[in-house]
């Protein structure tokens, strides 16, 4: 008799149609590759490969503005998306363009020399800008797809395998990059991490060509194709959404006035190798987002995404704080570990809460002119102006007590220290106000109701875990 190990299961697929259950596989397996591909164009090496060419804080800020400033587009490609239901093609199409784009964009110094430095600073907004175009045609077409392909009984426990899965990849291509960035001479280590970026986001994107798009909702009366602003008066008329909108964009912008800086504090600032900071920003965090973003997905789908967000961002506002104490020396280490522990640990409660929110109030007809509206207010506001703003703070306000040299402990503050606490002060002032009053939601349980929970279960494993411990330890000392 022959015997078979059991068939592991991603996500609950009882009841699901088998072309279902592969396109949901399929779109794990797709954000296995997506994730290396946005960790470099997002993260240390684009901060890095910008920073060679020349550029300043305030460039800095506005090339990572690009994108959010052509956010307006959401809107434009949401109502394209509803006027032709051709949701495959527009994200498969505008998806291949979007990736590709970074082959040529990490070989810029190849082919323009070092002295025509403007030259090649326009020539790399140029690539940006061409990646800018492509992406809200991507957005609105994939989250208008997972919301109409993701059944919702199961979305909270299907989303925390897929961030799983989404981290895991990003530990290994984290690994790659930094290993890439820190063996290789400058401009060649660059060239070939985009190259890089560039394989695994096209995979990423030729995994959808097996996903079955269901067919989009059209309107009743018909089949009369609605027109733009009818459209977009729809989404501003609905209160609940237009909150969680406006409270999403003022928290990215609380994050984002200091996300893009947060690289070049620790290049410049502390002065850690690109291995030393992949390892505290990327790898740690995802790290612990593996071990407890399942448990985030089973507590969402039983008290609800707002008790969750108040929570799980309530105690990750006061990690921002930790920044002020991070200089060139040896300590600064163990207050950035510690700020990787704690993202890693909460905030894939609240992204999961968030993405929650998002999918379950917008309607299925029009789903995607919700969407649009969303990317292209938190993106123009949220990360656009924030970068900006943030970039500006540091050339022209924090330059200022840089120059006193204040230093509360040992070591001299640098504009970079004081953006940070800004940012930091910023977090709280969203998540213990605004948060409350903003979001609405009709069942789930109260914030308290479930920190007390999560304290309760957490002193219940940690005696049980040191009961096992003390055990293992008097048997170890009787078999002596």
């Amino acid at each position: 008799m022959r015997y078979r190990l059991p068939r592991l299961e991603l996500f609950d697929t009882h009841g699901l149609e088998s072309h279902t259950i592969k396109s949901l596989k399929l779109l794990i397996y797709a954000v296995a590759f997506g994730v290396i591909q946005f960790n470099i164009v997002n993260g240390i090496a684009m901060a890095g490969y910008l920073r060679s060419l020349g550029v300043s804080d305030f460039i800095f800020g506005l090339l990572f503005a690009i994108g959010p400033i052509l956010s307006p587009l959401q809107l434009v490609a949401s109502y394209v998306l509803e006027r032709t239901q051709q949701r495959k093609k527009l994200f498969i199409g505008f998806g291949l363009l979007q990736r590709l784009i970074w082959l040529p964009f990490g070989l810029v110094p190849f082919f323009i020399p070092m002295e025509q430095l403007t030259l090649r600073i326009w020539m790399v907004s140029l690539f940006l800008l061409i990646s800018a175009f492509s992406t809200p045609f991507m957005n609105v077409s994939f989250f208008s797809l997972v919301a109409d392909l993701v059944p919702e009984h199961i979305r909270g426990r299907y989303f925390a395998v897929r961030m799983r899965i989404f981290t895991m990849a990003g530990i290994v291509g984290g690994i790659l990059t930094a290993w890439m960035l820190d063996s290789f001479p400058a401009f060649y280590s660059y060239a070939l991490v985009f190259t890089l970026a560039t394989i695994a986001g096209t995979l990423d994107i030729l995994c959808f060509f097996g996903v079955k798009f269901p067919d989009m909702a059209k309107r009743s009366n018909d089949g009369e194709k609605e027109k733009f602003l009818p459209m977009l008066l729809t989404v501003l008329k609905n209160k609940p959404y237009m909150k969680f909108i406006l409270f999403m964009t003022f928290w990215l912008f609380s994050l984002n006035i200091s996300g893009p800086f947060i690289l070049i504090h620790l290049r410049e600032g502390v002065q850690l190798s690109n291995t030393l900071i992949t390892v505290a920003i990327q790898i740690l965090p995802n790290i612990c987002s593996v071990i407890i973003v399942s448990r985030w997905g089973r507590t969402l789908d039983n008290h609800g995404n707002k008790a969750v967000m108040q929570v799980a961002n309530g105690l990750l506002c006061f990690a921002p704080f930790l920044w002020l104490f991070t200089a060139n020396n040896t300590i600064s280490i163990v207050f950035i570990m510690t700020i990787g522990l704690m993202q890693g640990l909460l905030l894939p409660g609240f992204d999961l809460g968030a993405n929650n929110i998002m999918l379950g109030h917008a309607p299925k007809v029009n789903r995607s002119m919700y969407i649009a509206m969303y990317f292209t207010c938190t993106s123009i506001v949220g990360i656009g102006l924030a970068n900006a703003t943030g970039g500006w703070l540091l050339d022209n306000v924090f330059s200022i007590p840089e120059a006193m040299e204040l230093s509360p402990f040992g070591t001299p503050l640098t504009r970079y220290n004081y953006l940070l606490t800004l940012s930091a002060i910023m977090r709280c002032i969203m998540v213990y106000i605004a948060l409350p009053i903003m979001i609405k939601e009709e069942s789930g349980t109260g914030a308290w109701v479930l920190l007390k929970e999560i304290i309760k279960a957490t002193r219940k494993n940690t005696l049980r875990r040191w009961a096992g411990i003390r055990f293992w330890l008097r048997r170890r000392k009787m078999m002596r």
